[in-house]
C-alpha cells in the first residue's frame, strides 16, 4: 500500500499556487503509474486538522495507523512531496514502514525557530507557512527520517530551484548515517515538480520499489 502525501491535505494550501500545482500533479501522475503497476494507492483529501505543526503531525499518524490497520497484509510505502517528506519523516518515526520516499525535499532544520528565515516565495512554493516549517524544523525530522523505513530514496531534480539539490543530498546522507539503506536519484534537467523529465523520475520510483511486494 502506497500512501501519497502532498502539501493540499495536510498544510491545507490553495492548489491555485503554480509551483504546488505542478508537483500535485506530479504527485497524480505518479499515483496513476503506481495503480497501473498493480500498487494500491492511498491519496488523501485535504485533512481537518489544526494547521499547525502539532495538528499536521497527528493528522498524519492518524491517516499511517488507519491504513496500516485497514490494510494489515500490505507492506506500507509513504512517499513525501517536498515539505511533507519531512513532516513523514517525524509522524512516521517507529512506524515500521517498508520503504519511505522523498521527493525534492527542504531540509527544515535551517528554520528552527526562525520562520523569518524561509522566503515567502519558497514557503508558496513548498506549499507549508513560515511558521510550520520552522516548528517542523525543531522536531529533528532528518534525524526521525531513519526511523521510518529500512530503505530510503530520495529523488530530487538537478534544476530545482526552490529547494536545492544539497537538501536532497543532506538528506540521503542523513539516512544513511542513521542505518538506511538509500539512494538517491537526481533527474537531469528537472525542476521542483520533477518537470520536464517526470516519467524518468516515475520510472526511477517504480524501479526502487520492484524488490517490495505487491
Amino acid at each position: 500500500m502506497v500512501v501519497i502525501l502532498a502539501g493540499d491535505a495536510v498544510f491545507g494550501i490553495e492548489i491555485e499556487l503554480p509551483a504546488a500545482k505542478r508537483l500535485l500533479e506530479f504527485g497524480d501522475e505518479l499515483g496513476d503509474a503506481l495503480v497501473e503497476s498493480g500498487r494500491p494507492v492511498v491519496r488523501p483529501e485535504r485533512f481537518d486538522a489544526a494547521r499547525d505543526a502539532e495538528g499536521c503531525i497527528e493528522a498524519t499518524r492518524q491517516l499511517l495507523a488507519m491504513t496500516t490497520e485497514t490494510f494489515p497484509d500490505l507492506p506500507l510505502v509513504v512517499i513525501g512531496l517536498s515539505a511533507t517528506a519531512p513532516l513523514l519523516a517525524v509522524a512516521g518515526s517507529g512506524h515500521g514502514a517498508a520503504a519511505f520516499i522523498l521527493v525534492s525535499p527542504p531540509i527544515l532544520e535551517t528554520y528552527g525557530n526562525r520562520p523569518d528565515r524561509l522566503e515567502l516565495t519558497i514557503a508558496d512554493a513548498l506549499g507549508v507557512s513560515p511558521a510550520i516549517a520552522a516548528e517542523l524544523g525543531t522536531k529533528n525530522p532528518m534525524q526521525l527520517g531513519a526511523s521510518v523505513a529500512k530503505r530510503a530514496l530520495v529523488v530530487n531534480g538537478a534544476a530545482d530551484t526552490v529547494v536545492p539539490p544539497a537538501d536532497a543530498i543532506g538528506w540521503r546522507a542523513s539516512l544513511a548515517a542513521g542505518g538506511v539503506r538509500t539512494a538517491r536519484l537526481e533527474v537531469a534537467f528537472a525542476g521542483h515538480d520533477l518537470d520536464p523529465c517526470r516519467e524518468t523520475a516515475i520510472d526511477g520510483i517504480l524501479s526502487f520499489l520492484e524488490d517490495e511486494p505487491r
